[in-house]
């Protein structure tokens, strides 16, 4: 072990580390964590293993314990990120080291360990044992969002009070620049119950950071529902992140909800560009589909998560799931 480096675990709140952790995530990856921590969401489950030099962070990988549910099974894991090292002692084996060290603290302490990595560490990961798994994309069309799809369940005497459309009350823009409107998004993601077949427990942390910083004026409420949703349109899609509510909501009304309200004027294209809903998480009875899409979109179409910049590592419990069934890890649990 060299001696002019030492591990630091959990650099949070000591001030000058934290600083000088945020300027080489800045350098590497645009990110600042700052804003974060000051507002209180940067909790517990966020935890840098970072080697410091002469009172600089140089190299870092973060730790995040993550509860999942399963269909319906909470299962325990840990997620890695934030896997950095500073350009002047990049070559010197300081991965290396914050891997080993997070095997030795956590490999029996979780079901499984994860991580995403970009195309250039591809050949990285490995090394130290873990897999390169495949991912899923989960699409329905937009006509079976409108009211008229729903109409067979509507007249079903078992219908639930989440099948209900009501698509005379859209959704309503929640802006998270508002503090109070930041709290009730804690609340909801504290209270919600699980959407789909593969779905993150709580982390109202990990969601704040990205609904306070980079989707502050996509987060909707549904009041038919009493559920948040978070959701955008990119190209002919209309990308539905999240869902948080107290009952399971169909995506497809919630994706009702958004188009009959202001997610028009936010996202033009919503009135006539928008073709197709995407879910950013594993819908609800996806392992009961046959993965074809049907003429009236009762089936979610299944396919292929192509994307090296982005690639999902595994490692212990998850290479059986992940090789049995069609998953995702929502993308706002990516940390």
């Amino acid at each position: 072990m060299r001696t002019d480096i030492t591990i630091v675990k959990n650099i949070r709140d000591d001030a000058a580390l934290r600083s000088s952790f945020n300027r080489l995530a800045e350098r590497t990856f645009g990110l600042n964590f700052e804003s974060w921590y000051q507002n209180g969401y940067w909790k517990d489950n966020y935890i840098p293993y970072s080697i410091v030099r002469q009172g600089q962070v140089i190299a870092n990988v973060s730790v995040n314990p993550m509860t999942f549910s399963d269909s319906g099974t909470l299962h325990h894991y840990v997620q890695l990120g934030t896997v950095m090292t500073d350009p002047d002692f990049r070559g010197q084996g300081l991965c290396r080291l914050l891997m080993e060290a997070v095997e030795h603290d956590w490999a029996e302490r979780a079901e499984a360990i994860y991580l995403f990595a970009n195309d250039t560490v591809l050949d990285f990961y490995p090394r130290f044992g873990f897999q390169r798994a495949q991912e899923y994309r989960f699409f329905a069309p937009l006509s079976a969002c409108m009211p008229e799809a729903f109409a067979p369940v509507l007249q079903s005497p078992d219908a639930g009070p989440s099948q209900n459309t009501a698509p005379d009350r859209p959704a309503i823009p929640v802006s998270m620049t508002d503090p109070a409107n930041r709290a009730a998004l804690e609340r909801a993601v504290l209270s919600g119950v699980s959407q789909g077949s593969f779905d993150m427990a709580g982390n109202p942390g990990l969601i704040l950071f990205y609904a306070s910083q980079f989707l502050t004026e996509n987060v909707w409420y549904l009041p038919a529902h009493d559920a948040w949703v978070i959701a955008e349109a990119e190209g002919d899609t209309l990308l539905l992140d999240a869902i948080f509510a107290p009952r399971p909501v169909d995506p497809r009304e919630a994706a009702a909800a958004l188009l009959s309200g202001a997610f028009r004027e936010r996202f033009p294209q919503a009135a006539h560009g928008l073709s197709h809903l995407e879910c950013g998480f594993t819908p609800a009875g996806i392992d009961e589909s046959d993965a074809c899409r049907t003429e009236n979109g009762s089936v979610w179409e299944v396919r292929p998560l192509e994307n090296d910049d982005d690639a999902l590592f595994i490692k212990g419990e998850l290479v059986k799931t992940f090789a049995q069934k069609n998953r995702r890890f929502p993308t706002l649990s990516h940390a």
